[in-house]
């Protein structure tokens, strides 16, 4: 079963120079699935997998993802949740297919970034 956001839209909390978002999941996060999140969030595209950082937030047994930037602005928040929401649905995609993987028994070590 793929990772999926139960909403698109975040709970969204800005204080000062500083934004929270939390989306909620439609399934907790086990092992394999947060495995698959944490090393799809870190690499850079589908060819590069070094790491880079990622602002994206989650632990086990969470149906939560979080995420807490800085920001310009209260201006400045709804694209800015628009543009992370999109990178979030990108990197569960990704984690998605890597999860299937895992699943299907198929050694996702073996096997070429989708």
């Amino acid at each position: 079963m793929s990772i999926l956001l139960a909403d698109e839209r975040p709970e969204a909390q800005q204080k000062g120079f500083r934004a929270n978002f939390r989306w909620k999941l439609a399934e907790p996060l086990d092992e394999r699935r947060l495995a698959a999140f944490l090393m799809t969030k870190h690499r850079r595209n589908d060819n590069d997998w070094t790491r880079r950082p990622s602002p994206f937030f989650a632990s086990l047994g969470q149906a939560s993802i979080e995420c807490s930037v800085p920001i310009a602005g209260p201006e400045a928040l709804p694209e800015l949740e628009k543009v992370l929401t999109a990178e979030l649905k990108g990197i569960l995609a990704g984690a998605s297919a890597i999860h299937e993987e895992m699943v299907s028994g198929t050694d996702w070590r073996q096997v070429a970034p989708p």
